[in-house]
């Protein structure tokens, strides 16, 4: 298993594993602490889909539904919206490059999942090393690519219901 850096490592260990959507969890939250726009103290976000994520931006920014200053929605949107004290809003996304990585990884671990309970341990322990080299592949690029490939911003009030 490569080793991950430092803020990476802490969020698997909150996460309890290692995955595409937790890191890209922790990229956003790493994104939202360098927008010089935003006031870092007192943040208050909305994620718009129940993820892995989640943790990734808990443990980068402080945001959790646990600590009362994050929302969290069943829209299905991989997008964190971030309000500061000041009345900034910054919307972050994920790109649908990033979306494709963790997409094609879960479409994997549910082929590697298929059939568990009548693996023996042998089958167990190959499959686990397939899913752990599949990660090994994976993270790198999503831990160092830069902000640009795996995340749009936009400044402003949050998004309208474009419905109404």
């Amino acid at each position: 298993m490569i080793k991950a850096p430092d803020i990476f490592a802490s969020i698997y260990e909150r996460h309890g594993h290692r995955c595409p959507m937790s890191t890209l969890g922790g990229r956003l939250g790493l994104a939202v602490m360098a927008l010089t726009q935003l006031q870092q103290d007192g943040l208050i976000a909305i994620y718009h889909s129940r993820t892995c994520a989640l943790d990734g931006i808990a443990l980068t920014i402080g945001c959790s539904e646990e600590r009362g200053n994050m929302t969290v929605t069943t829209e299905g949107r991989h997008v964190l919206e971030v309000f500061d004290t000041a009345g900034q809003v910054a919307e972050l996304s994920l790109t649908e490059a990033a979306m494709q990585i963790a997409g094609d990884y879960r479409r994997l671990s549910i082929e590697l999942e298929k059939g568990w309970d009548q693996l023996d341990a042998a089958a167990q322990d190959e499959r686990n090393q397939r899913r752990q080299a599949a990660l090994d592949a994976i993270l790198p690029g999503l831990w160092q690519a830069p902000d640009a490939d795996l995340i749009t911003v936009r400044f402003g009030s949050p998004l309208q219901d474009e419905n109404k």
